[in-house]
């Protein structure tokens, strides 16, 4: 449980760009400190105490932060997205981000650059072929458009091999 909270910490200082654990009553840090203890509260069904001791504060403090969560983080917009923005990162935990190294990252980079490189000359190659079929239907439309009318799927290698046999005697 405490990697979690750890975790979490991280995620709600990084994104409110400030120290949770910092001993002060400045507005900013407090509203934090609402965010990390309404997170714990929904995600991982902590007691209030365990929640107190994991940032030192006082049970009491976070009912405080939990009962006021809805009249100062709900109707603030800026608020409220950074709590909606930690959440969902909190939330993520299947995400392969947060579980890869710098050099594991490296590679899956790497990996992931050379896969839309060949992605790129596929679609390349199926754009180029799309023009040629393109071409050969503008020059014979009359022809596609009998074939898609009166040819059924059962029946193409019939169609075929008649039309094979009328072009060899031409």
């Amino acid at each position: 449980m405490k990697q979690r909270e750890d975790r979490l910490k991280d995620i709600v200082n990084q994104v409110f760009k400030l120290d949770i654990m910092e001993k002060n009553r400045r507005n900013e840090v407090v509203e934090a400190r609402m965010v990390y203890s309404q997170i714990l509260r929904d995600s991982e069904f902590m007691t209030l105490s365990n929640i107190a001791k994991s940032i030192d504060k006082n049970h009491a403090t976070i009912i405080h932060y939990i009962k006021n969560f809805n009249y100062i983080i709900k109707p603030d917009e800026r608020l409220w997205g950074l709590y909606l923005l930690c959440a969902r990162i909190y939330n993520e935990t299947d995400h392969i981000a947060n579980t890869l190294e710098l050099e594991e990252c490296r590679n899956l980079i790497f990996s992931l650059e050379n896969k839309i490189k060949k992605l790129s000359l596929e679609i390349g190659r199926l754009n180029l072929e799309h023009e040629t079929y393109k071409k050969r239907a503008e020059t014979y439309p009359e022809l596609y458009k009998l074939i898609d009318e009166r040819v059924r799927p059962k029946n193409v290698k019939e169609a075929t091999r008649k039309l094979n046999t009328y072009l060899n005697g031409i």
